[in-house]
């Protein structure tokens, strides 16, 4: 079918303008000048041969054409935009790139991916390793696995693994100043995340104690490694993955003074956990998809994972609306 339509340029304009009810706006929105976006709005109304706005005390007023024109001009650019994202997402078919929690990586992905490359030998695979939620608008990320809350606007949002922590400390310091009840909490300096630093504040809770009334000032840290060496030092009390805490306890180099089970106990909403996150918008190509199945796949597994989550992992990527805790 051969098409009589007008250049693309106005129509976006024209798009922009009605959308926000502002010339000035919708020159700001494409990076045009409002002199420019007027000119592109004159010359669609020339093409159409009828005015679409009138301004009026309150700013432009549409008239009906211009709320008919909207609904298909939207619905255009709509399906332009998805079938460009179609295009791109075909040409990331041949890499992946990824940024990933240190933890993570080193405990869990690193050592199980010949399972997924052995299917995808030409495969361009770029692991960069980070701890802050990245920037997808800034970089050419196809996905990230962040440690947190969860709740990331924009994104598609997959919930991986639950996880489970263990308060700990060396033997030497607990025979200094034990911990025999929860209240001896307080004379000691608590090692926690940076990133998200109100878990203690979350285990203060449900133990029945009140944060003001520590006597230390804590200890914050950026990795899970940088809290483990603090911890086998002697610094403070700290938050250890389960894994980890479980085999420094066995070692005898660390001790659990309520218990390696207690922290089950926190709801699942003030539990940290792994989340993989991806573009939201459908552009979300075979390899990712791949991916997100089979790592869901390997973490249904205890034995993979080294404990009993209290997480059902879903084959789906959940839309998050809300902002996380930070």
């Amino acid at each position: 079918m051969k098409y009589k339509l007008p250049p693309l340029q106005p129509l976006r304009v024209f798009e922009s303008i009605y959308r926000h009810g502002s010339i000035r706006k919708a020159a700001d929105e494409l990076c045009l000048t409002p002199q420019a976006a007027s000119q592109q709005l004159k010359q669609l109304e020339s093409v159409l041969e009828m005015q679409l706005f009138e301004r009026g005390t309150r700013g432009l007023l549409a008239s009906a054409d211009a709320q008919t024109l909207y609904h298909y001009v939207e619905q255009g650019l709509d399906a332009l935009s998805q079938g460009l994202e179609a295009v791109r997402a075909n040409q990331r078919e041949a890499k992946f790139h990824i940024q990933v929690s240190p933890y993570f990586a080193t405990q869990y992905l690193i050592r199980s991916l010949p399972s997924f490359t052995k299917d995808y030998p030409a495969l361009d695979l770029r692991i960069s390793i980070g701890v802050e939620m990245p920037s997808f608008d800034a970089s050419d990320l196809d996905a990230a696995i962040v440690w947190g809350y969860g709740g990331v606007d924009d994104l598609d949002e997959t919930p991986l693994l639950e996880d489970l922590k263990v308060i700990v400390a060396t033997p030497q310091l607990l025979a200094e100043h034990p911990v025999l009840n929860a209240q001896d909490l307080h004379h000691h300096r608590l090692i926690s995340p940076l990133s998200h630093n109100s878990l203690w504040q979350d285990i203060y809770e449900m133990l029945g104690l009140q944060p003001g009334d520590k006597h230390v000032s804590p200890m914050l840290l950026h990795t899970h490694d940088a809290m483990l060496q603090a911890v086998l030092s002697g610094q403070g009390v700290g938050l250890l993955s389960y894994v980890d805490a479980l085999s420094y306890i066995h070692s005898g180099k660390l001790l659990a003074p309520f218990g390696a089970e207690l922290l089950r106990q926190l709801p699942m909403a003030q539990t940290p956990k792994f989340h993989l996150y991806t573009r939201r918008g459908g552009g979300e190509g075979a390899i990712q998809a791949s991916f997100r199945q089979w790592l869901l796949g390997k973490l249904r597994s205890s034995d993979f994972i080294g404990y009993e989550t209290r997480l059902v992992q879903s084959e789906s990527p959940l839309q998050a609306s809300a902002v996380s805790p930070s």
